[in-house]
């Protein structure tokens, strides 16, 4: 551990500016109370090994994300700072620290006068703040009564408890009497700080105001520009013996008058107390007329401080207002804009009534959302109701800043473009920010290599991806999913082959991003799948598959093997004797069926392909004739009946067929008996046309 924090210390020599640093805090800002307790995170977003610690601490961690650190502010000159091992750089960021204390005290007194205060004549009040710190994040806000009159802000640097006065001047008249004037210490510490910004306030001071001069001034108080014109009427009713004004300028001399007015053309003595009078009761009392003299700036001017160029985010710069030639600047405030925004004000208590030039300095830390900002600070004369309305002022060029910060990629979501598609053209190009612009690299992770942006993807690039965004101040990187989408495809054969009744499935590769919607057709009507066909479905089919950037159709021809089936046809046949007959077996298969037939169970020899069966001259031919058709899914038989009709029959050689016989057989007998008694006699056959008796050498 020894040498783990020499190596810390050796290398924080060498470390980079934190501008370059990956260093952030959790607050950014530590505003905390003198002696009270705090607490801070330090982090860094690397992907490196990296090694994180707080200076002048043993609390060194390795690889994490955040570092802590705690304790109470009671060093006036708090100062935090943590630093940042890794391969790449060794860096420190110091942490911006505010240590505040609310006042001991704040009280209000009036300086060089005790007692009343007597209408129209001038008096000053002071407000007293007892060790307070920062000065510089202190305001004194001055009341009468619930209204807020004026309010100082004090510019100084110190950082350790200081006491601090604010002056305001008062010019009472008679409504005054008893007013209460009360002064506030109040500490803006900024976004960081308290909810409420600590103050405390003085106890309230009352005032008494004498008015017994039977005079009346109109108006009370005049405010004119320099050089300019001016005129006040000094009006009384009761009687005297003289009245009148005196001045350096515009003087009137003493009239019996009621009514005598103080004029004077062109107004150019900055000092100036006209003051009207009047004798009455053996005495004399008198009423100053309160004269505002003011000059507008001859200029005003913005510019920042001991820097030119750019600024760099979180640092911390100082602008400056210039305004030139301005009276008097105890009216004058400085208004700092941020844009149209009121960021800022400044009030002067110096009581000079002639022309001065005054600056006024605005401290600000940019960041990433000021690039481009314009600022631009005012000079107003605020002259109250008596003086010009609206209150004069003049405006400074606005000042454009530029702000250089290391880039980031605020949003990436995964992508999913079409093929041919550049990755130049990734659509949340604008989510990656810096300044300078940063360079854009990609990089394919499953490869590891990096890509040119004007690569066109095809339809095997989705992949994981890194982009990178850098510039001289830093880069950031982040991963994005890239789905190449593209229109479907399909890769079909001309032509398949299904057994009926099975499930038809194709071998037709339907490809595409996102995955198509297939539907299968049959002459223009969509076939529901899954799909068994029937014998008879062979035909011409049709795919058709979509998705959101196309449509694709391919045509194939769908043969459906099946057994033999047999058509309709005639099956039973009656005909003469000797007459002709054809069988006709009608029977389709696929494959084409191998015919045969068979007769009383006797096969006939045709061949394998003969669904004709002719028959020449039938005589016994009738009966029950089959034909047997199959193939390799199957066979089948069907019969065909074959009757025989005989010739009309002929009753005389019916007759003839029947006596002959029995005429032959009388004969016979005749003859036997004859030759038996008178000779012998032979038998000729049936078919000779005479029978002749045996001849024994005698006659008959």
């Amino acid at each position: 551990m020894l040498l783990l924090q020499r190596l810390i210390g050796l290398l924080l020599m060498i470390s980079f500016v934190h501008s370059d640093c990956p260093i952030s805090f959790i607050p950014t800002e530590v505003v905390v109370q003198y002696e009270a307790s705090f607490s801070v995170n330090c982090y860094a977003n690397m992907t490196d090994d990296f090694v994180l610690n707080w200076e002048g601490s043993n609390d060194t961690l390795e690889n994490t994300g955040e570092i802590s650190k705690s304790g109470n502010a009671t060093n006036w000159e708090m100062q935090l700072t943590c630093h940042i091992i890794s391969n790449e750089s060794q860096c420190s960021q110091n942490l911006s620290f505010i240590v505040y204390k609310t006042p001991d005290s704040v009280s209000i007194s009036t300086v060089n006068h005790n007692g009343p205060m007597m209408e129209g004549n001038q008096y000053e009040l002071q407000c007293d703040v007892l060790n307070v710190a920062p000065v510089q994040n202190l305001t004194v806000n001055w009341y009468k009564g619930q209204t807020l009159v004026n309010k100082t802000i004090f510019t100084d640097t110190i950082i350790t408890p200081v006491s601090k006065t604010s002056k305001l001047q008062i010019r009472p008249d008679r409504a005054d009497d008893g007013a209460q004037y009360w002064c506030e210490a109040k500490l803006e510490l900024g976004e960081e700080g308290a909810r409420a910004p600590p103050k405390v306030t003085s106890d309230p001071l009352s005032i008494t105001v004498y008015y017994d001069c039977p005079i009346q001034l109109n108006p009370q108080r005049v405010v004119v520009k320099y050089d300019g014109p001016v005129s006040a009427d000094c009006k009384t009713y009761v009687p005297h013996t003289g009245m009148g004004w005196e001045a350096s300028e515009g003087a009137v001399p003493m009239s019996k008058d009621s009514l005598i007015t103080w004029r004077v053309s062109n107004l150019t003595e900055w000092d100036i107390e006209p003051y009207c009078y009047i004798n009455y009761n053996k005495k004399q009392c008198t009423v100053t007329l309160p004269v505002t003299i003011y000059k507008t700036p001859d200029s005003v001017s913005i510019s920042t401080v001991n820097h030119n160029g750019p600024m760099m985010e979180r640092n911390q710069y100082e602008l400056q207002c210039d305004v030139l030639k301005v009276a008097p600047v105890q009216n004058l405030t400085v208004n700092w804009y941020k844009g149209q925004t009121l960021v800022n004000q400044t009030f002067f208590t110096d009581t000079i009534i002639t022309p001065v030039s005054k600056t006024s300095k605005l401290q600000i830390r940019p960041d990433r959302a000021d690039d481009g900002a314009q600022y631009w600070c005012e000079a107003k004369l605020e002259l109250g109701e008596e003086g010009a309305q609206p209150p004069p002022k003049v405006t400074s060029d606005p000042l454009r800043i530029t702000v250089y910060y290391e880039p980031e990629i605020t949003n990436c979501p995964d992508w999913s473009p079409t093929t041919g598609t550049s990755l130049d053209s990734y659509p949340n190009s604008y989510s990656l920010v810096g300044n300078p612009h940063p360079d854009i690299s990609w990089r394919r992770k499953s490869s590891l290599v990096q890509l040119n942006v004007s690569i066109l993807f095809n339809t095997y690039d989705s992949d994981q991806y890194e982009i990178t965004a850098s510039n001289e101040h830093g880069k950031s990187t982040c991963i994005i999913n890239i789905t190449v989408e593209y229109p479907p495809k399909l890769n079909c054969s001309g032509s398949y082959e299904v057994k009926e009744k099975t499930l038809f499935q194709h071998r037709c590769e339907d490809n595409g991003l996102p995955k198509p919607d297939v539907s299968f057709y049959k002459d223009g009507k969509l076939i529901e799948l899954p799909y068994y066909p029937k014998w008879n479905d062979s035909g011409l089919y049709q795919f058709t598959a979509i998705n959101k950037h196309g449509t694709v159709n391919s045509t194939f021809n769908l043969t459906i093997l099946h057994a033999p089936v047999f058509h309709a046809s005639q099956d039973k046949f009656v005909v003469d004797e000797d007459s002709d007959i054809t069988l006709e077996c009608n029977s389709t298969g696929i494959p084409e069926p191998q015919i045969s037939w068979s007769f009383k169970n006797e096969i006939i020899p045709t061949g394998r392909r003969h669904n004709i069966l002719n028959i020449k001259a039938a005589t016994s031919t009738a009966g029950v004739y089959t034909c047997h058709a199959m193939n390799q899914f199957g066979h089948g038989d069907k019969t065909f009946k074959v009757e025989i009709r005989g010739k009309s029959p002929n009753y005389i050689l019916i007759v003839i067929a029947v006596v002959a016989p029995l005429i032959f057989i009388a004969l016979l007998i005749y003859l036997w008996i004859n030759n038996k008694s008178t000779g012998s006699y032979q038998v000729q056959p049936a078919n000779q046309r005479e029978m002749l008796p045996l001849n024994n050498g005698g006659k008959c």
